[in-house]
């Protein structure tokens, strides 16, 4: 039986030309896009994780019986897609922390900054719901020993924040195996084993640089989606991370894919499981299959090889 979680990022946001744009003013990415969730994921009996952002608490709709946790976007930097311009930040955490940078990568800001803004943030989701979050995502994923720290003196559990084998500017993975199981990270380097108490659980991953991420099926296709998870599921990897943000649940596109892909899985034998329920698994080296993805090429895949070479 392979266990399934799903991490919801709860953001503020549109969807335009399937591309997100995280605009504040977007307060449907929350109200619409979380309840949209909800709904798809309950006609399997889905769980969900949803990773908070302080600024959309007031926003989250009532009656939603899943797991929240927190998610933090520091700083204040604008981005721009086309004619969309938008700020990554967290207005509340801007208003009630100190921020030295308006860098929004955490691992940008030295550890009393860091625990102070997700502090800050655990307090008002634990004011707001009743309950203080054990689960952390940090934005852009980014993270670093100082994150660890601070997470495990706030008594966080869970980390939901790895992208594995992947680096960019603003994260680093890249030392974890692609296809890599929970694990309890080393107090000095956080991509190696060792014994915090804090249980890192990767996001699944696609063959190349995709995650399992209904909101990447413009960019690879569908069946890419479904390869990955059989990529982990034939060689019995025992656990299967998909993660996305609530306003592409505001998307009937995302959210058709989202429900195909919960069908698709709910064919297997399958378990959901919030995010805090994950332990530790037995020792596996999983390794990688290429099989499901020959299977899974499709046209979608071939456009973007070519867009990205014009």
């Amino acid at each position: 039986m392979m266990d399934v979680i799903i991490v919801c990022h709860t953001e503020f946001g549109f969807v335009a030309g399937r591309q997100i744009i995280f605009d504040k003013k977007g307060v449907d990415g929350v109200r619409g896009g979380v309840i949209n969730a909800k709904d798809i994921a309950e006609k399997y009996g889905a769980k969900i994780t949803f990773a908070v952002c302080p600024e959309t608490a007031e926003f989250f709709p009532k009656g939603i019986h899943h797991e929240i946790g927190l998610h933090i976007h520091p700083g204040w930097e604008k981005f721009r897609w086309k004619n969309f311009e938008w700020y990554v930040g967290d207005a509340y955490l801007r208003k009630h922390c100190r921020q030295s940078l308006n860098s929004t990568v955490l691992r940008d800001y030295p550890f009393g900054e860091q625990k102070n803004m997700i502090q800050a943030g655990a307090c008002l989701l634990e004011e707001h719901f009743g309950t203080r979050p054990k689960v952390f995502v940090a934005g852009r994923w980014s993270e670093n020993g100082d994150t660890m720290r601070a997470l495990t003196t706030l008594g966080f559990t869970h980390d939901c924040s790895a992208p594995p084998h992947l680096k960019t500017d603003h994260f680093d993975w890249s030392r974890i195996p692609r296809i890599c199981l929970p694990y309890h990270p080393d107090e000095n380097d956080y991509q190696k084993k060792g014994g915090v108490p804090l249980l890192i659980i990767p996001i699944s991953r696609m063959l190349f640089r995709g995650i399992a991420n209904p909101e990447l099926a413009p960019l690879f296709g569908y069946p890419w989606l479904k390869a990955s998870f059989l990529e982990y599921y034939n060689q019995q990897v025992p656990i299967f991370h998909i993660c996305f943000h609530s306003p592409s649940m505001t998307s009937p596109y995302f959210m058709n894919t989202l429900d195909k892909y919960l069908q698709f899985l709910s064919h297997h034998q399958v378990r959901y499981r919030f995010a805090s329920e994950i332990t530790e698994y037995p020792v596996m080296n999983p390794s990688t299959n290429v099989v499901p993805y020959l299977k899974g090429i499709n046209a979608q895949l071939f456009v973007s090889a070519i867009r990205k070479f014009l």
